[in-house]
């Protein structure tokens, strides 16, 4: 499916526009992690549930970041995380936030 965004610019010789078309299907990011209540120094699954995605950039809310599909990542404090996964393809791309407890 094609859509069509028409922008209109204004420049000295007059008025003019620019189509710019997006194809394919939508690029939707998802997550899900294991276990659900973690423990500090405990692993941490995350899995990938992207659809449409041919890359994807982690954010694990402790300044690690990662570009694996389907990451491990281990907290060492007891805390609340917020982490992000960007799915992208293309010029496409969609986030997914997640908080995760890590407890004692």
């Amino acid at each position: 499916m094609k859509m069509k965004k028409e922008i209109y610019k204004w420049s000295q010789s007059g008025l003019f526009s620019i189509a710019l078309y997006s194809c394919g299907k939508t690029t939707i990011a998802d997550v899900s992690y294991s276990p659900s209540a973690p423990i500090a120094g405990q692993t941490v699954q995350f899995t990938n549930n992207s659809q449409n995605a041919k890359s994807y950039s982690w954010n694990f809310g402790n300044m690690a970041i990662g570009k694996d599909e389907n990451p491990m990542h281990v907290y060492d404090q007891p805390s609340e995380y917020i982490i992000d996964l960007t799915a992208s393809s293309g010029l496409k791309s969609n986030t997914k936030t997640v908080t995760i407890i890590v407890g004692n």
